[in-house]
């Protein structure tokens, strides 16, 4: 079994994996959404049984961290973990000690509560070059993101970057206004001409420094980007396809930075086989996915391929007869708005 499920984060991240057999299940938690996304998930935790094996939190962006935070806080909350997986300031250092960002609220609350932090990497960063990891059951994850220098790199403004996403103690995230999304499309789309623009890849120090992970289990791929560098995981992702004979077949890509341009190139999509593309976001604030990376997907992704969105809003946008015909693709989206923001996939 294996059960991948797009939770309400707003415009950012909340993602379950859930896998194993009749004996034995494991559950992966990968970041936090926005801070109202906790209330909506905390019955669903309830349901598992009390424990999350793995915690991910792959950067911290306002839009992947103040749910774990909410969580964090919650003295009632309904799950333990396993281990917590992120970077903090002393792994961008590579150092043992902590640094200039001891205030920082996670780091804080992991330390206080005396949670396993990076355990199944020694305690040190999360980064490129680390074996995969193993667990008894047969699966692996394999870290795709990010690479020393992008860890370095975000040192000179950590400080200044926590306090821009909300990670300094007592103070209030930033609301950032809604950007009106787009409203039609259709067969005046021309999605040739869209998938031909110019990449530019993303370059925000924070997103740089977002964890990716390939995760496999049973003969199933998983590729979690959180916001990945787009440049880093085609590098990571090479060698694997080419061992494949061109293409590796993937089951599912979250697709990085919620379909964001800068963040999937025709160079990554042309690396994999993937059957389903998951576009978490519900595009109230900067209005994702872009257009672009989506064109990019419908041309240059598999012919049979499936579009899954977590919220309704943003799967009407590309569910158009004319395109889904021409490019060969499905759409899937929650049935309703009770269910909005909530999406499964079953391997």
């Amino acid at each position: 079994m294996i059960r991948f499920t797009m939770m309400p984060g707003e415009d950012g991240d909340c993602l379950l994996l859930e896998y194993g057999d009749d004996t034995v299940r494991r559950r992966i938690l990968v970041d936090g959404g926005r801070a109202g996304t906790y209330p909506r998930i905390k019955p669903v935790l309830a349901e598992t049984g009390g424990r999350i094996d793995v915690l991910v939190v792959t950067h911290v962006d306002q839009d992947h961290i103040l749910g774990v935070l909410a969580m964090l806080k919650d003295h009632d909350k309904p799950v333990t973990f396993g281990d917590v997986w992120f970077n903090g300031y002393q792994h961008l250092l590579n150092a043992e000690a902590f640094g200039a960002a001891d205030g920082e609220q996670l780091g804080t609350a992991l330390v206080q509560q005396k949670l396993p932090w990076n355990a199944a990497f020694g305690g040190h960063s999360i980064e490129v070059g680390h074996p995969p990891v193993w667990f008894p059951d047969g699966s692996a994850v394999e870290v795709l993101s990010p690479d020393r220098s992008q860890l370095q790199g975000l040192i000179p403004i950590w400080a200044k970057e926590c306090a821009r996403h909300g990670l300094i103690p007592g103070r209030r995230p930033d609301e950032i206004p809604a950007v009106p999304g787009f409203e039609h499309f259709g067969s005046a789309v021309d999605v040739d001409q869209l998938a031909a623009t110019v990449f530019q890849p993303d370059t925000s120090r924070t997103n740089l420094s977002s964890i990716g992970l390939l995760f496999e289990f049973a003969g199933k791929r998983i590729i979690l980007t959180g916001d990945a560098d787009d440049r880093r995981l085609v590098e990571s992702l090479r060698p694997r396809a080419k061992a494949a004979g061109g293409r590796l077949h993937v089951d599912i890509l979250k697709v990085a930075h919620h379909g964001s341009d800068h963040n999937l190139s025709k160079d990554l999509l042309d690396l994999i086989d993937c059957d389903h593309y998951l576009i978490s976001t519900s595009g109230t604030r900067h209005a994702h996915p872009d257009e672009v990376a989506m064109a990019r997907i419908l041309k240059y992704g598999r012919r049979q391929k499936e579009l899954v969105f977590n919220y309704r809003s943003r799967a009407a946008l590309w569910d158009v007869r004319t395109l889904k015909h021409r490019f060969g693709y499905t759409v899937r989206a929650p049935a309703d708005q009770q269910s909005d923001g909530f999406i499964r996939v079953d391997l």
